[in-house]
């Protein structure tokens, strides 16, 4: 089983990329990506920071008053007249990290205050679940099974599907980070032509993953993006 090498390793790669089997690289734009420094700089009047788009935050990212805010509701609650974190961030789209954990933000209206409190993600997980899908290069229809196994033994993928010549087929989304166990079996008139096991990486900078169905072979795939820092422009 061959294996592009953007599906294993760190989660933050130093290159944004998809590569194949033959070396090739495809780089992942921002917009393709739609990560970027700040998210944008139409920003309107009155604002304090600048918005940035990752998915995942760092506290250690954050500007000191925000650290402030979410001290407050790591304890609970935070309660303000304005909470600067929705500024910093998409709430609906993006998680804070603190020490590796990741909570999901949210603020409401409660009277002339707003209250931000902070829900554990666990297992670790993406706000956006990353795609799943089996491309078939054979010269004739085949069924691809699928199984991918979290490190601690709960099946996050377990499907099969029949695929014509040169078909795409997106099998699933997975949002569960990590280095899961990926299974493949391809099936020509029901017996088993390929089995091959290894792992693919699900994280912040990896958008998906291709299972390449060769002639005598199977190739995994995906695109890596490059991780921008953040900077919140006071």
């Amino acid at each position: 089983m061959a294996f592009g090498g953007c599906l294993s390793g760190r989660d933050e790669e130093p290159n944004a990329s998809n590569e194949d089997g033959n070396g090739s690289e495809r780089n992942a734009t921002d917009e393709e990506s739609g990560l970027d420094d700040t998210g944008g700089t139409d920003e309107p009047d009155g604002r304090r920071y600048e918005e940035c788009s990752r998915e995942i935050i760092a506290y250690e990212a954050f500007p000191e008053d925000v650290q402030r805010e979410i001290d407050g509701a790591l304890e609970g609650s935070y309660e303000s007249e304005r909470v600067y974190l929705t500024e910093t961030m998409d709430v609906d789209q993006s998680y804070v990290s603190v020490e590796r954990v990741y909570y999901d933000p949210t603020v409401q209206t409660d009277g002339g205050a707003e209250v931000l409190t902070l829900e554990r993600i666990e297992p670790q997980a993406l706000p956006r679940p990353r795609p799943v899908s089996v491309e078939n290069t054979r010269d004739s229809e085949r069924t691809v099974a699928l199984e991918i196994v979290a490190e601690d033994g709960e099946t996050l993928l377990e499907e099969r599907r029949g695929l014509h010549p040169g078909g795409d087929v997106e099998f699933s989304r997975i949002r569960r980070v990590g280095a899961h166990e990926l299974r493949v079996t391809v099936l020509d008139d029901g017996a088993v032509e390929t089995e091959a096991t290894d792992a693919v990486r699900i994280g912040e900078s990896r958008f998906d993953v291709i299972v390449v169905v060769e002639s005598d072979d199977v190739l995994v795939t995906g695109t890596v993006a490059e991780l921008v820092e953040c900077r919140f422009e006071e």
